[in-house]
């Protein structure tokens, strides 16, 4: 980068995945370098990739939903943000010559799909171009479901610590404790209860809702592999490229979710029962103290002392 010499990120020019992008990794000893904030911005990336202002029509922070240069444009010489807790370490960057990012009608900025805009008056999309469409679409979904799985392994692993920690207080904690603790344990239970079914509901939703292989998915990928990726001429592009777009939205759609309900698990759930358990702990620690006392030099419990 001009502006940070020795600064080194992996990078990628139209990977498999982003056929009409590219894609920015950020190595883990930069990460572990600059724990407080990254010092470079997506300006920088783009200037050290000699991408021009034309060519970047939107970007996908670590495994984030897209944004158009319309709206993320604002932000491009504002620091890259810390990756989020997913793990996911690549900036995606969508590049065309003659495409934009626009939203279909009823669709979000953040869910936009990628579409060549057409001057008014111009024809449809020649069976090419719909062909690299539809195959960006499933491109980015199938990238989307790398990212799906982790997700699926972490709300696994949140609904197994949720039900470890929805538990009575034992009987020390019982005693150390006094009623706003108990209180506040109480309201922590039915806070993991209901985490925990929001967590389950999106595990089934993973397993057998329609992006799984229960639901859509196997059609999808059928029509990929027999139509889109050899070429074969189709007189139902345009709902193929609709199901596809639709596919692509919903998986986004479940990433967003999934990430939802294990932030507020996290959140609202495990910190927040440990905060409280931690608290209760610190009073038995201190409840135990106060019934020692000193003889010889040590301490020891006096249901201990031998009475003479």
């Amino acid at each position: 980068m001009p502006r940070l010499p020795g600064m080194a990120l992996w990078a990628w020019d139209r990977p498999e995945s982003l056929p009409s992008g590219f894609m920015v990794s950020i190595p883990a000893e930069v990460l572990a370098a600059y724990p407080a904030g990254l010092p470079f911005t997506l300006a920088d990336i783009l200037a050290a990739a000699a991408i021009a202002p034309n060519q970047f029509q939107a970007v996908s922070l670590f495994g984030t939903e897209w944004q158009q240069v319309s709206v993320y444009g604002a932000y491009l010489n504002c620091p890259v943000p810390l990756p989020t807790l997913d793990g996911c370490r690549e900036i995606s960057i969508l590049l065309s010559d003659g495409m934009s990012v626009v939203a279909a009608p009823g669709e979000s900025v953040g869910d936009a799909v990628m579409e060549p805009a057409l001057a008014s008056g111009a024809s449809a999309p020649k069976p090419g171009r719909m062909f690299e469409r539809i195959e960006s679409a499933w491109r980015a979904s199938v990238q989307i479901e790398r990212q799906l799985a982790g997700a699926r392994q972490k709300l696994s692993a949140m609904l197994a610590s949720l039900g470890k920690l929805d538990r009575d207080l034992g009987p020390d904690e019982r005693v150390a404790a006094d009623r706003e603790d108990r209180d506040a344990w109480r309201d922590a239970r039915r806070w993991m209860r209901d985490l925990a079914a929001k967590c389950h509901r999106e595990l089934k939703s993973y397993d057998i809702g329609t992006t799984s292989a229960a639901g859509h998915r196997n059609w999808i990928e059928q029509v990929f592999k027999e139509v889109i990726e050899p070429r074969v001429p189709n007189n139902d592009m345009d709902r193929y490229h609709r199901e596809f777009e639709t596919y692509r939205r919903d998986m986004v759609n479940l990433q967003k979710s999934m990430n939802a309900a294990l932030q507020g698990a996290q959140q609202n759930g495990t910190q927040r029962a440990q905060r409280i358990l931690a608290t209760i702990s610190a009073k038995v620690r201190q409840r135990r103290a106060r019934n020692r006392e000193p003889l010889g030099g040590m301490n020891m419990d006096s249901s201990c002392r031998r009475k003479r």
